[in-house]
């Protein structure tokens, strides 16, 4: 019953927030709105597949496949409207302190192959890495990388979350608030209208 509230209410969600992009993007001609919409669309789909399956059959999905190529695509379109939010300053150096993105996400996918797929983890780590190491370029690049610093800290948390979410899964189970997985998937449901109000913010500035 509280998986169906949470996944209901992250669902719900993503729809009002789809709408707000597409509606900004259609008036604006923003490239930026059309990636948010794309991206609250696709996480929706995944979402939705995945429910559905509980519904009907009482159990996650035999083919989570659906819902794995509909999250990647968001992740991908995360990626692209950071690029385009907040480009990178391709004349100063970062180091190497970005490439810990990586680093990060390759030991969680170990990690996360005694539970799960080898492929699945490993396309998991190879986005969630690209992601982390394009948002930490832009807090390290210089100035001009950290005068739209917003939306990549944004990001960044969002990874965490996500990383949190699947890491409690392993260790805990239940269908209660006393199961942390759900605290988790909450606190990510909130970065979808932040990701909203940190691109409307940049339109503005």
């Amino acid at each position: 019953m509280i998986e169906t509230i949470v996944n209901s209410l992250q669902i719900a969600v993503l729809l009002v927030c789809t709408g707000f992009a597409a509606a900004r993007a259609v008036t604006r001609r923003s490239r930026a709105d059309t990636f948010l919409a794309l991206l609250y669309c696709s996480w929706a789909l995944g979402d939705l597949y995945w429910m559905t399956c509980l519904a009907f059959f009482g159990r996650t999905p035999q083919v989570p496949l659906v819902s794995d190529l509909s999250w990647y695509a968001s992740y991908l379109f995360l990626y692209m409207l950071l690029r385009q939010v907040s480009p990178a300053d391709e004349n100063t150096k970062s180091g190497l302190l970005p490439w810990l993105g990586y680093v990060f996400t390759g030991v969680m996918a170990v990690f996360y192959m005694t539970w799960g797929k080898i492929l699945g983890n490993l396309i998991y780590a190879g986005l969630m890495g690209l992601l982390l190491f394009a948002s930490i370029r832009r807090l390290t690049g210089g100035k001009g990388s950290r005068s739209r610093s917003c939306l990549p800290m944004a990001v960044i948390l969002f990874c965490l979350l996500e990383y949190g979410l699947w890491t409690v899964s392993c260790f805990w189970e239940g269908s209660t608030l006393a199961n942390p997985y759900y605290w988790f998937d909450i606190l990510l449901t909130l970065c979808f209208p932040a990701f909203l109000l940190i691109v409307e913010k940049e339109a503005r500035a």
